[in-house]
C-alpha cells in the first residue's frame, strides 16, 4: 500500500514552495507588464490665454480690383518683414483657389492680384486664411527676435502649431 505524503513531507513541501514561487513570480511579471504598458499623458504647458490680449489683425479688407481680381489688404501689429500666407478658398465648393505670402511693412500688408485658373474669380462668397508661424523657416531672425521666437504674442489667432511652436491663425468669410 502506499503512504499519502503529507503536508510536513519535507518533498511535498518543497513543491509547494516551488508552485507558490512560479505562480507569484508569474503574476509579478503580469503586474509589472501591466504597470509599463500602462497610459500615460504628457505634461504639456498650458497654453489658456494665449487668444486673449488686443488683436494682432488689426484690419483685413478682401477688395475686387480692375479686371475683377482679388486683392487683399491690411495691417497687423507685427514687426516689419513678418510674413502672412494668405489663402483664399472659395466656399462654396472648398477650392483653394489662391495661396499667397506677403510681408509686413509699416504694419501694413497687401497681397498681388488672385485670379483664378480661367482669370477672375466670380462672384461668391471666399473664406480667406491668415497664417503666420513663428520658427526659423518661415520668419527671418529679426522678427523671431522681436517677438521671442512668438513666445510675447497674445490675441485672437495666437495659437500652437502641432510641433507646439507659436503660430497665428485666423479665417474670415466674404461675399466678393
Amino acid at each position: 500500500m502506499r503512504a499519502e505524503p503529507s503536508a510536513r513531507d519535507p518533498g511535498r513541501r518543497l513543491v509547494l514552495l516551488l508552485i507558490a514561487i512560479l505562480f507569484a513570480g508569474a503574476g509579478g511579471c503580469e503586474h509589472r507588464q501591466a504597470r509599463e504598458t500602462s497610459l500615460s499623458f504628457e505634461d504639456l504647458s498650458d497654453t489658456t490665454g494665449l487668444s486673449a490680449g488686443t488683436p494682432i489683425l488689426t484690419s483685413f479688407e478682401p477688395v475686387r480690383i480692375t479686371g475683377g481680381a482679388l486683392l487683399v489688404r491690411g495691417t497687423a501689429d507685427l514687426p516689419d518683414s513678418a510674413r502672412l500666407q494668405i489663402s483664399v478658398v472659395r466656399s462654396t465648393t472648398r477650392e483653394t483657389v489662391g495661396v499667397t505670402q506677403v510681408t509686413v511693412k509699416d504694419r501694413s500688408f497687401e497681397t498681388p492680384a488672385i485670379f483664378g485658373p480661367r482669370g477672375p474669380l466670380p462672384i461668391d462668397v471666399y473664406r480667406f486664411e491668415v497664417l503666420a508661424h513663428f520658427n526659423p523657416a518661415w520668419q527671418p531672425a529679426s522678427v523671431l527676435r522681436a517677438t521671442h521666437e512668438g513666445r510675447s504674442l497674445r490675441g485672437p489667432g495666437i495659437t500652437r502649431s502641432r510641433a507646439g511652436q507659436p503660430a497665428f491663425f485666423l479665417r474670415e468669410e466674404r461675399r466678393l
